[in-house]
C-alpha cells in the first residue's frame, strides 16, 4: 500500500517540529496505530464491499486506494449511515461516493488529516479536536498516518483513547488521563434520544440530524426521567446497511435480536461519573465500543455520555 501524496506528507512534516518539546515518554502515533490492522478497500469496489470489510476487520473506517495503490480517501461508518439515509444501495461504487458531497473524508481532506508516525499522540488529538470544532460534517474521528515509502494506516479516536489507559508519562497525556469523566462528557440533556417503539430508520434519522454517532433509547413515553434501555450507534447503521435492511423494524426488536457480542448491553457500556478518562478508555477498549453511558455516583441516574472522540478532544485541549 502506497503512502499518501507528497503534498500530504509535506503537511505532516510542517507539524513535526512540535514534538521536539514533548516529554520523551509521549506516545507516538506510529506506535499506537500499529497495534490494530487498518481496513483497506479499492475505489472500484462498492459501498457494500467496504461495509463488509469494515465489519470483518472490526473497524469503523477503511482506507480507499486506487489501481496504483494511492490513497483516494477514507470511508467511515458515517458515510454508510448517510448512504443508508439517502437510499444509496450496496452496489454504488466507492469512487462515485467519494466524488459526491456527502463523503466524510474525500481526497481533498487528506492533506489536513495526515500525520507522520513520529508525531506525538497529542498532535493527532489536536487535529481531531480542530475538525470537530468546525462541525463541518467531515470526518473528525480518524486521521491518516503515513511517511514516504511506507504503508498508510488509520488512527481512530478509540486508538487515541487507548493510549491514555494506565499512567502515561507525558504530561499532556497524564493530565487528560486523570481528568474526571464529567469534564469531557456530553450531558444527558444534550444527547439525542429515540424511543423503544420508534422504527430503526427513525433512530438513524435522529442521529444523523443531530450529527451524533449515538442516540439513547428511552421508554415509549420518552419523558425527561425515562429509563435508558440502551443505545443505537453508527455501528448499528453499518450492520443494517450490510444486511440491506430497510430499517422498518422497531428499535426494541432490533436490540432484542442482537447478541451481547454483536451489541454490548447497556450495563456493559457504563462508567460512573467520578471515574477518570483513563478508566473510561479501559472500558471502551475491553468492550470494543466508542461510547459509554455515564452514570451518576448513585449508579442509577444517567448523567450523560462519553465518547472516544470526547476523550481525544480532551487530550487535544491539553496540548494547546
Amino acid at each position: 500500500m502506497s503512502a499518501v501524496s507528497e503534498t500530504a506528507r509535506a503537511a505532516s512534516r510542517s507539524r513535526s517540529p512540535r514534538h521536539g518539546c514533548r516529554h520523551p515518554a509521549a506516545h507516538k502515533v506510529g506506535e499506537v496505530v500499529a497495534q490494530r490492522k487498518t481496513a483497506i478497500c479499492h475505489q472500484s469496489q462498492t459501498l457494500g464491499d467496504a461495509c463488509d470489510i469494515m465489519i470483518s476487520r472490526g473497524r469503523t473506517s477503511a482506507v480507499v486506494l486506487d489501481d496504483n495503490e494511492e490513497v483516494k480517501g477514507v470511508l467511515t461508518e458515517n458515510d454508510l449511515l448517510a448512504a443508508l439515509m439517502d437510499g444509496s444501495g450496496r452496489d454504488l461504487s466507492i469512487d462515485l461516493w467519494l466524488r459526491g458531497d456527502q463523503a466524510r473524508l474525500p481526497e481533498c481532506m487528506l492533506q489536513a488529516m495526515t500525520l507522520l508516525p513520529s508525531e506525538p499522540l497529542v498532535d493527532a488529538a489536536k487535529v481531531m479536536m480542530a475538525e470537530a470544532e468546525k462541525d463541518s460534517g467531515h470526518s473528525c474521528h480518524h486521521v491518516l498516518v503515513s511517511e514516504p515509502g511506507h504503508n498508510v494506516y488509520l488512527l481512530s479516536a478509540l486508538d487515541i483513547a487507548r493510549g491514555l489507559i494506565g499512567d502515561p508519562g507525558d504530561k499532556d497525556e497524564a493530565h487528560a488521563a486523570h481528568m474526571k469523566v464529567t469534564r469531557a462528557m456530553k450531558s444527558r440533556a444534550n444527547m439525542a434520544t429515540c424511543k423503544l417503539t420508534d422504527k430503526l430508520s427513525e433512530a438513524y434519522r435522529i442521529m444523523s440530524e443531530a450529527r451524533q454517532n449515538m442516540v439513547l433509547v428511552l421508554d415509549a413515553d420518552a419523558h425527561p426521567g425515562s429509563q435508558v434501555h440502551g443505545v443505537i450507534t453508527t455501528a448499528d447503521a453499518l450492520r443494517t446497511f450490510s444486511e440491506s435492511m430497510d430499517g422498518s423494524t422497531t428499535v426494541d426488536c432490533w436490540l432484542r435480536s442482537l447478541t451481547p457480542a454483536e451489541h454490548p448491553l447497556a450495563r456493559q457500556r457504563c462508567v460512573v461519573e467520578s471515574k477518570t478518562l483513563s478508566e473510561a478508555a479501559a472500558v471502551m477498549f475491553e468492550t470494543g465500543v466508542h461510547h459509554l453511558i455515564v452514570l451518576a455516583d448513585n449508579q442509577v441516574e444517567v448523567a450523560g455520555v462519553i465518547s472516544a472522540l470526547d476523550i481525544a478532544c480532551a487530550l487535544g485541549h491539553e496540548g494547546v
